[in-house]
């Protein structure tokens, strides 16, 4: 399988709608997810985590990446915080988050499923709290 990173599948899901300039196109081969992402500059992830029912209120999905362009900052639960920069390739444990001053492009590989059933359980949990 391949495709150009664009020609995948673009998401739009709550994650993309309230992350002002996060772009993420996606396609699901062998068992894995694999993720073309844009973070714009001052992408942080702080608040769209924040109280919508995810453990720790960070991200529960491990990730393996490479930073194509700028740079991501992750912090972990640990307040231990690693910058990954254009040119290397990572592992990401879980749980986490993420923001990037700069912005960044990263090609993300992740189980398959893990990060739409995380974003679905965001939605889901936000929606609820909207109708009380």
């Amino acid at each position: 399988m391949r495709k150009k990173l664009t020609d995948m599948r673009p998401v739009d899901d709550f994650v993309t709608r309230n992350t002002p300039g996060l772009k993420i196109w996606d396609e699901q081969w062998g068992g894995m997810q694999c993720a073309y992402h844009i973070f714009a500059p001052g992408t942080d992830f702080t608040d769209i985590l924040k109280g919508k029912g995810l453990e720790h209120d960070l991200c529960g999905v491990e990730h393996w990446a490479y930073v194509l362009k700028g740079s991501v900052e992750v912090i972990y639960l640990d307040g231990t915080v690693e910058i990954c920069r254009a040119g290397e390739v990572c592992y990401w444990p879980a749980p986490h988050n993420f923001k990037s001053k700069e912005g960044a492009e990263i090609l993300q590989f992740s189980t398959a499923g893990g990060l739409a059933e995380q974003g679905k359980r965001v939605q889901e949990f936000v929606e609820k709290q909207m109708k009380k």
